[in-house]
């Protein structure tokens, strides 16, 4: 199978998968009460969860710069958070498309070879993956129950509790049964092929971590990574404020739905349409309101990103372009 092919099968199947989740997110809705309730929001706290948003693009933006300089390359600031704000722009359409969009934008404008871009980008991506598997942690201690309900919801595939119980604990179970399967057939295991490339990876991983602690800036970078994390859970707290119904909700409530959120987001599906939209929801239901209620959330939300996200992007893209002349003509 040649590359352009598997790519449109690909894309196609991420595609099937959004038009099924979002199938799912509105089976149980009423769309007049929907639209009913999607008027009456207060758009003023959209537009500063949109901003929160973008905050959240400069500092990684700033932060990726950080991770360019101990290898002796000093972007332009707004190249670099100009170059992630396209890579957002392009994994609206395309997913995971977007990082390589991102490290050749700035490759174009900076002369960094692409492979030390995506270098520090694949860092990155393992700190990110940190920080949300320490949300998710703080999450289950928080709201244990909570996070029970929407494995079984989700599960169901119904949007609506009641799903299939102890489904969490089956995947802990299989997560147990997993190590132990490891440690029984351990060294067949650590001959094959597959365990040395996955090796190869973590070591190159472990060598990346210790380049961003032997950082002159280090505090910088830790700064940036704990602050866009913290515009991740307020982009989606403030929005509880946009409608009457949710504006009583608390941090811990606000932690769930930002995990809810998060994990929506990491399934590869274009803009995250579809995911987004089921996965909160089916959190919102857990703690007790209807699936409109829960939409009319998860669509606000996710369309104020949207919308800042295109609009960033394209300024974005436009700018870089306008650079890349500049520079032909230098």
């Amino acid at each position: 199978m040649n590359p352009l092919t598997k790519n449109i099968l690909k894309y196609t199947l991420f595609a099937v998968i959004a038009a099924a989740l979002l199938g799912l997110a509105f089976k149980n809705v009423d769309p007049q009460e929907l639209w009913t309730d999607l008027k009456q929001a207060h758009y003023g706290y959209v537009l500063a969860s949109m901003i929160i948003g973008y905050a959240a693009i400069v500092s990684r933006g700033l932060r990726w710069k950080l991770l360019l300089e101990p290898l002796g390359y000093h972007p332009k600031s707004w190249n670099s958070i100009h170059s992630v704000s396209t890579l957002y722009f392009v994994n609206l359409a395309l997913p995971r498309a977007g990082e390589l969009a991102r490290c050749t934008s700035l490759n174009q404008v900076e002369d960094i070879p692409v492979n030390k871009l995506f270098g520090t980008v694949l860092l990155e991506r393992t700190i990110d993956m940190v920080f949300l598997i320490l949300v998710f942690g703080g999450a289950v201690v928080v709201n244990f129950d909570y996070i029970e309900q929407l494995f079984n919801i989700t599960a169901s595939g119904s949007g609506e509790e009641g799903g299939s119980s102890y489904i969490l604990y089956i995947l802990l179970g299989l997560v147990a049964a997993a190590v132990l399967l490891f440690f029984a057939f351990r060294e067949r295991i650590q001959a094959s092929p597959l365990f040395v490339k996955v090796r190869d990876f973590y070591e190159g991983l472990k060598e990346g971590f210790k380049a961003v602690f032997k950082m002159k800036r280090q505090a910088a970078f830790w700064f940036h990574s704990v602050f866009i994390w913290l515009c991740y859970f307020f982009m989606v707290y403030i929005c509880f404020f946009a409608i009457d119904e949710t504006a009583h909700l608390t941090i811990a409530d606000g932690l769930f739905i930002m995990v809810a959120a998060s994990l929506g987001i990491v399934i590869p599906v274009p803009g995250g349409i579809g995911a987004y939209h089921y996965l909160v929801m089916s959190a919102m239901v857990v703690l007790g309101f209807t699936s409109e209620v829960g939409l009319t959330f998860a669509t606000i939300v996710h369309s104020g990103q949207t919308l800042m996200l295109l609009g960033t992007g394209a300024l974005a893209m436009f700018i870089l372009y306008l650079e890349r002349r500049l520079k032909k003509k230098a």
